[in-house]
């Protein structure tokens, strides 16, 4: 209990007063087993993964709209689209410390790095939950800006993530990286737009986007979600 306290204190600035709450912000649902059903609401994460994803999207926002005053309402929305996925909140909860102090079961491996995205950006809603629950709005955003700074001073770099995400992903479940085909699609000479294509294996998807690195990040996010979509039905 205690070093998880810390870790979080340590990644976040804020010091949990209700060890049980951080608890059951930290275990999964797969952890429970066949326990019966209000009891696993109870014990597991998922009630504070649904609250935590709606607060991180209005601290975003929030974050957002302070730090771009010159910004219009779509291109804050894109920021914010790509500082809220799945692969950002797995990579944010990895740098934070935070994953071996989180409870899984046991079928979904010992290695925290194996673990998916979608699984990772669960528990980083549900601590988000947890510290909102505990501390309040402002400890909440604080812990948001703490924890994305970097991301928010530079929301470029999110799209750099994701794709080499997806390159890690690729390698350590096929042991070579995704193969991409971009081509020009449409817009004008100075707003072109791009097609591309991600596959590895037998898996294929597609993305669209201003400029080659957008659409082949977009491409990456769609195959990194077929991915983890086939990792989830295993586990």
């Amino acid at each position: 209990m205690v070093a998880r306290r810390e870790a979080v204190a340590a990644a976040t600035g804020w010091t949990m007063r209700d060890d049980g709450l951080l608890a059951r912000a930290c275990t999964h649902l797969s952890l429970l087993g066949a326990q019966a059903g209000a009891r696993r609401n109870a014990d597991s994460n998922e009630r504070l993964e649904f609250l935590g994803d709606a607060l991180l999207g209005g601290a975003i926002c929030d974050l957002l709209y302070r730090q771009y005053p010159d910004d219009d309402e779509g291109k804050l929305t894109r920021l914010k689209s790509r500082l809220v996925s799945r692969t950002v909140l797995a990579r944010v909860i990895e740098s934070a410390g935070l994953l071996p102090h989180c409870r899984i079961g046991s079928q979904m491996g010992g290695d925290p790095a194996a673990w998916p995205d979608s699984l990772k950006a669960n528990l980083m809603e549900a601590v988000l939950a947890a510290i909102h629950l505990d501390g309040g709005w402002l400890a909440l955003r604080s812990a948001v800006e703490r924890l994305w700074t970097g991301l928010l001073t530079d929301p470029e770099s999110a799209e750099k993530d994701i794709r080499q995400r997806v390159q890690e992903e690729c390698h350590r479940r096929f042991g070579r990286r995704p193969d991409y085909l971009t081509e020009r699609s449409g817009g004008s000479d100075h707003q072109p737009e791009f097609t591309a294509t991600a596959s590895i294996a037998e898996f294929t998807a597609t993305g669209t986007g201003q400029g080659r690195r957008k659409a082949e990040a977009a491409a990456a996010t769609a195959l990194l979600k077929q991915l983890e979509a086939v990792a989830e039905e295993k586990s």
